[in-house]
């Protein structure tokens, strides 16, 4: 499951880095100034793309722990995404992109909604932290569960 989900979140990176040139599509921001309608449709590709993979892999029978484990899956893959994006930018940047060849910058989109922590040659958004943290603490007592429930049987 991990394995797919890292496989799509670059895969989408790719894609939107590659063929999709204005993720804005002249639309003005909705949200915040920061959440354009694209972003929308983009929530619900990773969605529908973590609650597929969550269940093919994972037998969940009620609807809360499935919301959980959907989310935590959710907010990895969009971490992955957002640092591929930035990634494919420093590394192999397109014709023309003015901030080719660096790395997150302090101030960027990422950044703007919860801060971020500057690592010298870049800014590390804050909600990286946070995604990690929660996926993690969904992942281990996803699995301190499922072990509990075999001790019993």
């Amino acid at each position: 499951m991990v394995l797919s989900a890292l496989l799509f979140s670059i895969s989408y990176a790719l894609v939107e880095y590659y063929v999709i040139r204005d993720t804005t599509f002249g639309y003005s921001p909705m949200l915040f100034s920061l959440v354009y309608p694209y972003h929308f449709a983009m929530a619900a590709v990773f969605g529908l793309a973590a609650y597929g993979l969550l269940c093919g892999r994972v037998s969940i029978k009620s609807i809360i722990p499935s919301v959980i484990m959907v989310s935590a899956l959710f907010s990895s893959m969009l971490a992955v995404e957002d640092f591929t994006w930035f990634t494919l930018r420093a590394v192999a940047p397109m014709h023309g992109d003015v901030n080719a060849g660096k790395l997150i910058m302090s101030g960027e989109w990422t950044t703007q909604f919860m801060g971020s922590v500057d690592a010298h040659f870049t800014a590390i958004p804050n909600w990286y932290f946070l995604s990690v943290v929660f996926s993690a603490l969904v992942m281990m007592t996803t699995r301190r569960q499922q072990l509990a429930a075999i001790a019993t049987t």
